[in-house]
């Protein structure tokens, strides 16, 4: 059964450049990918029309008419192709809404959809400071923005967010009305591991999407390279999403330290969180305004990832109890989850962690014992994946 996927998101978010280095990996080449660009461009140019990167946005808003008329065609043709192939994968790439100036472009409609008839939808997402990196070092974009840092604002980023996503789930919604059932909207942080991208859109019968909780701040190194050896050891049997694969609090972090520090600081200077070293210096009222969004986000996302597995394992190597932690697992019990809790400590959680701790299928029981976690996990797998 051929199943369709469509991967979108906001511009500059590395979407393509990151499924591209992924599928290099994919083996059996049983998929084929199809990117919305490639086919628009090819549409315009059989219309007398020069499409390219860097005059799109400005052809789109300006000639909408004739632009949406391209994109419906662009739409036809990868259905056509969709129809044709023998394949059981097909991986369909575009933008999903960009506000620029006064206008603002839909990379696809509500009818592109329904023509396209997605199983899946996949959100892929960068955090804001990369994404501004990105602007900085693409120069077509940074010439948008006057050659100048300034003008760029980690505002404008989040609400780029803000619209792909809501974008997404309205259309999505409209679907559902029409009987087209779309199995889920998975929002995917680009700093997942390739592997696990593949595992999502290629074997998640053979390894079902499971959600990774656990504290994420305040904590020293040697935390989170037990975090990450957990991750990589429930990886191994699962794919696993990690709410660290986009991580924007750490912006928020650092605003939080310099402004305790000095509360008339007016700029914040932050270390990329991928090198770090590099500093770049942003306006502090930027970063409130950002920031507010940022909060909202950060919650509706992890529930998001929350929301889409079967399964969640909560790694909780501290003893203060975590908000956020027990929050999702409140949504965990909600949707119907399993739950594994590792909680290594003789002092007691509270009794909300403990009761939400115990909801898997039949140890009902915390562990002590990651390794045994793990392993029930695996055991049980057939059960709770089913559910």
């Amino acid at each position: 059964m051929k199943e369709v996927i469509l991967l979108t998101g906001p511009p500059l978010n590395g979407r393509d450049e990151y499924i591209t280095e992924a599928l290099k990996l994919a083996e059996g080449g049983s998929h084929v990918y199809y990117h919305v660009f490639d086919y628009i461009r090819e549409v315009g140019k059989e219309l007398g029309v020069k499409i390219t990167r860097k005059n799109v946005l400005d052809f789109a808003i300006s000639h909408q008419d004739l632009m949406n008329e391209i994109r419906d065609e662009a739409f036809n043709r990868i259905r056509n192709e969709i129809d044709e192939s023998d394949k059981k994968y097909h991986l369909v790439s575009t933008p999903s809404l960009f506000r620029w100036g006064s206008g603002s472009v839909l990379g696809f409609t509500t009818s592109n959809l329904k023509l396209l008839r997605p199983n899946r939808v996949v959100v892929v997402l960068d955090d804001v400071l990369s994404v501004r990196r990105r602007i900085i070092n693409d120069p077509e974009w940074f010439e948008r923005f006057g050659k100048d840092p300034e003008n760029i604002k980690l505002t404008t980023l989040v609400m780029w967010r803000e619209d792909a996503i809501n974008h997404v789930k309205t259309l999505v919604h409209e679907l559902k009305k029409e009987g087209l059932e779309v199995r889920y909207v998975l929002q995917f942080g680009i700093r997942h591991p390739h592997e696990v991208f593949l595992n999502l859109i290629f074997r998640e019968n053979e390894k079902p999407l499971i959600y990774l909780s656990y504290p994420m701040t305040g904590h020293e190194e040697e935390y989170y390279h037990r975090v990450r050896d957990f991750y990589d050891k429930l990886n191994e049997h699962f794919t696993v999403l990690d709410p660290g694969a986009l991580d924007d609090w750490w912006v928020v972090a650092e605003y939080d330290n310099q402004v305790a520090k000095d509360p008339s600081i007016r700029r914040i200077k932050i270390k990329h969180l991928l090198d770090g070293e590099e500093v770049e210096e942003l306006d502090r009222e930027d970063i409130e305004q950002a920031t507010d969004i940022l909060r909202r986000q950060l919650v509706e996302r992890d529930f998001n990832l929350v929301d889409v597995s079967k399964a969640i394992a909560v790694y909780h190597y501290a003893e203060e109890v975590s908000a956020g932690v027990i929050s999702e697992m409140a949504e965990a019990y909600r949707t119907l989850a399993a739950i594994y809790l590792y909680y290594p400590f003789e002092r007691r959680p509270s009794p909300f962690m403990e009761f939400y701790g115990m909801q898997n299928p039949s140890r009902r029981t915390m562990f002590k014992d990651k390794d045994e976690m793990i392993r029930a996990m695996v055991e049980e797998k057939d059960y709770w994946a089913k559910a």
